[in-house]
């Protein structure tokens, strides 16, 4: 049996432009909206009437906001693992776009593919990788429906990386 003691991710010279990551599935529970909502102050009455919602807006439902899925598919991104202590800053977000929102009991998915990558000007033990995050609703039967994009962008630890 061997003894695994560190969790290590993948330092930037282990990406490939073009790589493709798929994340594990999350369902989204209603204690989800109340919580994100009530700790951020999103107090519209979309995400917490559910007459307002279902009568006079078009999804039928409360819904999601929008930023809520930022957090969780970058979390889902980092239950893979490959930025396990690899990983030094979030440098930005670009190109947000939504296509639809999620509502209580959907399931989302992300796919992350590397965009682009290139050497940090500044530090040469240091790499920055630009990716983008597609965020899908997945169906019962598996078909998946796009709900919202984002490139990120994160500085990364090199092989050579030294404090």
């Amino acid at each position: 049996m061997k003894k695994i003691t560190e969790i290590r991710g993948k330092y930037f010279e282990e990406f490939n432009e073009g790589d493709i990551f798929t994340t594990s599935r999350r369902t989204l529970r209603e204690s989800d909206l109340l919580d994100f909502c009530n700790l951020c102050w999103f107090n519209s009455s979309m995400f917490f009437d559910e007459i307002y919602a279902t009568k006079e807006m078009p999804y039928k439902t409360t819904v999601f906001p929008g930023p809520f899925i930022i957090p969780l598919a970058i979390g889902l991104f980092l239950k893979l693992g490959v930025y396990e202590r690899t990983v030094i800053a979030l440098l930005g977000i670009q190109n947000l776009k939504f296509k639809t929102s999620l509502r209580v009991d959907d399931t989302m998915e992300v796919e992350v593919q590397i965009l682009n990558k290139q050497e940090s000007k500044t530090y040469n033990d240091r790499g920055i990788l630009k990716s983008l995050f597609t965020i899908s609703k997945v169906n019962l039967d598996l078909s998946k429906e796009a709900i919202m994009s984002f490139e990120i962008t994160h500085m990364l630890k090199k092989t050579n990386f030294k404090i």
